[in-house]
């Protein structure tokens, strides 16, 4: 056609190209790793426990975590439910660095959306407390029960330490000194061998405290900082904590909830509220804008 009106004078018409009115989605400025790291976290720590499950490099069997009310079967894996529930932890971390690695919310700017290492450590932070939680009731051993405690205290660390160095507005490094100096009075407490009211362990304890800290100073970014979150992500997470500590206690050996054979535990859901609760606060993390 464009040949016969080229002979003939007439000017042939080309199709108009049209604009996409739909911009391509943003991505995170730290590409495919924000994702990657948290991924090749998961299958590592998972494959390793597998390993020192099956090869007994945790050491012997010493009833570690029986004091969670499900009762220990022979095989492998001493408590199937509380052991399996920890997946929640490795399903929430995975799911956040996919979110951030999609841009999901790139519009927002703040540390987990403008930062590589934010991004990708707070992601593999929440998938590693998995197969630490995982270690003590798949073995109920005493390496098992130090891992378990481990998992909570990293966590507690990184709340307290973001929280601060989004106060103080520190760089990295300072984060990450903040983040060591949590973590060693944390692995002191876990050392101690006292009885604390309430929360049993004095890591237990230190896990409570910090969290406490971090919640203090994000009550001080907002007040005095000014940083604009959607709040009501922030008290769904500490909502989701509180009815967690509540079932925690309740699902103690002799408490209400506890039934040492049922497909349904209570130290399980313990499990799965905690990673609901890091979930929101990964939501209330990204939500955050500068003062405006």
């Amino acid at each position: 056609m464009n040949i016969l009106a080229n002979a003939v004078g007439v000017p042939s018409i080309r199709p108009m190209s049209v604009p996409s009115l739909l911009p391509s989605p943003a991505r995170h400025p730290g590409g495919r790793l924000v994702f990657a790291i948290p991924l090749i976290t998961a299958l590592s720590s998972l494959a390793l426990l597998f390993l020192a499950i099956v090869c007994g490099w945790f050491g012997e069997w010493t009833h570690t975590g029986s004091k969670f009310c499900e009762a220990s079967r022979p095989g492998l894996i001493k408590q199937p439910v509380n052991t399996w529930s920890n997946l929640c932890f490795v399903i929430a971390g995975l799911y956040m660095g996919r979110l951030l690695w999609c841009g999901r919310y790139a519009a927002n700017v703040n540390s987990l959306t403008r930062s590589t290492f934010y991004a990708a450590f707070f992601a593999s932070l929440v998938v590693f407390v998995g197969p630490c939680s995982m270690a003590m009731h798949a073995t109920e051993t005493h390496l098992g029960g130090y891992l378990d405690l481990l998992s909570m205290h990293l966590v507690a660390a990184f709340i307290t330490a973001f929280s601060m160095q989004r106060f103080f507005r520190l760089g990295v490094r300072t984060f990450a000194g903040l983040f060591l100096a949590v973590m060693v009075v944390c692995l002191y407490a876990q050392t101690l061998t006292m009885r604390v009211p309430v929360v049993g362990h004095p890591g237990s304890l230190a896990f409570a405290l910090f969290i406490l800290t971090g919640s203090i100073f994000e009550a001080l970014n907002v007040f005095v900082r000014g940083l604009r979150h959607e709040k009501r992500y922030g008290f769904l997470s500490a909502g989701a904590i509180i009815a967690a500590f509540l079932v925690w206690n309740l699902s103690l050996t002799g408490c209400a909830l506890c039934d040492p054979h049922s497909a349904i535990q209570g130290h399980g859901l313990w499990h799965v509220l905690c990673a609901v609760s890091l979930c929101f606060l990964f939501r209330y993390y990204v939500s955050e804008q500068p003062q405006a």
